[in-house]
């Protein structure tokens, strides 16, 4: 089995398993607990479903402390 490779365009998302191709966002999330959120992958490209845990890092910030989207979703505007 090859593996294409991709150069990321986005800081968010993840490379398909199977075929390497860009996903930038999963189709399906769940928040586990205050630590762990579990993803659901799809690629349109082979059609392959995968899922992925995301640990948050334990620096004192729970899912409870963020509180806006520019928390979640920072800027990637330059000036």
């Amino acid at each position: 089995m090859t593996m294409k490779r991709t150069h990321r365009r986005s800081s968010f998302g993840t490379d398909c398993v199977q075929c390497g191709s860009e996903l930038i966002a999963p189709e399906w999330t769940e928040y586990r607990n205050e630590r762990q959120v579990h993803h659901v992958w799809r690629c349109w490209d082979c059609d392959r479903e995968f899922e992925s845990i995301v640990s948050l890092p334990v620096d004192g910030k729970s899912m409870k402390d963020i509180m806006t989207r520019a928390d979640v979703f920072p800027s990637l505007l330059v000036a």
